[in-house]
This record gives C-alpha cells, structure tokens and sequence, in this order.
C-alpha cells in the first residue's frame, strides 16, 4: 500500500515537471525548423543570398534553427523576417537583423546559419 501511494505521487510530480517544462519553452518552439526552400524573390520573409550580378538568388531559406549549408561566393544576403548569424568559410561571422541586410565582403562561401 505504502509502495502504491509513493508511486502515485511519484506520477504526480513527473507531470507537475512536465507542465511546468512545456511553460517555459521559447516562443519558438513550435516554430518550424530551419530549411532551404524554393527561392521566391518576391516572399519577402526569406533569407536569401545573392552573388555578383545574379538573376536568382543563390540559396533562400525559411524556418528557425541551425543549419550546414555551402552557398558558394555569395555577396550580399537579404535577411527576410529572420535575425541571427551566418559563418563564412574563413571562420569569421555576420549577425543580421529581422528586415535587414547582410553584409558578406569579398564574395564568402556561406558554411552555416542560425536563425532565433
């Protein structure tokens, strides 16, 4: 009886845990994950990355996360409704804000990207 009752108030703490874990979750969290997608120039919630005189941009992406990818001599970078940071190949790094622009000097090989 006594193991019964400990077990039971065992379950009960383990769901208190759990509710008050799903209430401190980021606002994100059910936000989607960060992905390439099929560039739209006039979707003006996507990052994208465009290269010298490009007539489509070189890589778009949507979502909210970390990402690997490899966009090739990139120059200039539109950042949609995301903020966060790009990593160049070189290992140096540009934030960027919600509506803003990237800056890439010197035609830089995109290796990584953290969207909030």
């Amino acid at each position: 009886m006594r193991f019964v009752r400990s077990a039971k108030l065992a379950a009960v703490a383990l769901a208190a845990a759990s509710g008050v874990a799903l209430a401190i979750a980021p606002a994100n969290a059910a936000t989607t994950p960060l992905t390439s997608v099929t560039c739209n120039r006039s979707d003006a919630t996507q990052l994208q990355f465009e290269g010298f005189i490009s007539a489509f941009p070189l890589g778009c992406y949507k979502g909210s996360g970390d990402l690997d990818v490899n966009v090739k001599n990139a120059m200039y970078g539109r950042a949609g409704s995301h903020s966060g940071y790009v990593v160049f190949a070189d290992g140096t790094k540009a934030s960027f804000t919600s509506g803003g622009d990237i800056s890439i000097p010197d035609w830089k090989t995109v290796v990584h990207i953290h969207t909030n």
